[in-house]
């Protein structure tokens, strides 16, 4: 896919976020640390998410990372949330996997 020009630089400096698989519905092992970018959830995504049954209570970027899905955890100072939804963006620079965590 060709990146359209020019694109803005997307920044991962907001902290670090663990990735742990889970395991008998815990957290088990830690999959990776990653440095993360918070992004703000909009109006249309929140309340989208709410009428389906889920509260998005953060949407964070991370560097690409195509063997993250729904089934981890994410845990940022201490919090841990669990993945409601994946978006794994090429067309930025860099690529980036979009995460919409719920607390849990």
């Amino acid at each position: 896919m060709k990146i359209k020009t020019p694109t803005e630089f997307q920044s991962f400096n907001d902290g670090f976020c663990d990735i742990y698989t889970v395991k008998n519905n815990k957290r088990d092992a830690l999959k990776m640390r990653l440095c993360y970018g918070e992004k703000t959830v909009s109006y249309k995504r929140y309340y989208t998410a709410r009428a389906a049954g889920a509260l998005i209570m953060r949407l964070i970027q991370v560097p690409r990372q195509t063997t993250i899905d729904a089934t981890d955890r994410v845990v940022i100072g201490g919090d841990e949330y669990k993945i409601e939804q994946v978006q794994h963006v090429a067309d930025t620079n860099p690529p980036v996997s979009v995460l919409a965590l719920r607390k849990g």
